[in-house]
C-alpha cells in the first residue's frame, strides 16, 4: 500500500522545492528576474522526470508506458495541487503586497509602450488587480500542469529507454 502512494511524496518534494524557491525570491525581491520562469520550468520538468525514474511502477515485472505516464501525471497533479494551495495562501495571507508589486511592475513595463494612457490605467486599477489575482492563480494550475504532463511524457520515454537498454546488457 505504501508503494502505491509514492507519487504523493514525490509530488510534494517538487512542490516543496518550488515553494522554498518562491519564498526566497519574494524575500530577496528577485521575483521579477527574467531567469525565474525558466528555473521554475526546469525544476518542475526535471523533477518529474527524475523522481518518476527513481522508482518506476512495474506490471508483472515489466514497465508499461501507460502505467509510467499515469504515475508521472499523478506526481504532477500532486505538485500542482500543493502549489495552488501555497499560491492562494501567498496571495491572500503570506505576501499580500505581491499583487501590488506585480501591478507596479506591469505598469512600469506598460509605460514603455507608445499607446500608454495613464488616465485609463488609473480608472481601471481595481479591475486590473482582480484580473491579475484570477490570472495568477489559474496560471499556476494550467502552466505547471502542462509542464508536469510534458515531464511525465519525457519521464516515461526515459524509463522505457532505460529498461530496454538494461535488458540488452544482461
Amino acid at each position: 500500500m505504501a508503494e502505491q502512494k509514492t507519487h504523493i511524496n514525490k509530488g510534494l518534494i517538487i512542490a516543496l522545492v518550488l515553494i522554498v524557491l518562491d519564498i526566497v525570491l519574494q524575500l530577496t525581491h528577485n521575483k521579477f528576474q527574467p531567469w525565474v520562469a525558466n528555473t521554475n520550468i526546469a525544476i518542475m520538468l526535471l523533477g518529474v522526470v527524475i523522481l518518476m525514474n527513481i522508482e518506476t511502477p512495474k506490471t508483472d515485472g515489466k514497465i508499461v508506458f501507460s502505467n509510467l505516464f499515469g504515475y508521472g501525471f499523478r506526481v504532477s497533479v500532486v505538485a500542482v495541487c500543493a502549489l495552488f494551495i501555497y499560491n492562494v495562501l501567498s496571495v491572500y495571507v503570506v505576501f499580500p503586497g505581491y499583487l501590488t508589486e506585480l501591478y507596479d511592475h506591469n505598469l512600469t513595463e506598460a509605460q514603455k509602450l507608445p499607446n500608454f494612457d495613464a488616465t485609463k490605467v488609473a480608472e481601471n486599477k481595481e479591475m486590473a488587480m482582480k484580473v491579475m489575482r484570477t490570472s495568477l492563480l489559474s496560471m499556476v494550475v494550467m502552466f505547471n500542469l502542462a509542464i508536469g504532463i510534458t515531464g511525465a511524457l519525457l519521464g516515461s520515454v526515459v524509463a522505457l529507454l532505460r529498461e530496454s537498454f538494461g535488458e540488452k546488457k544482461s
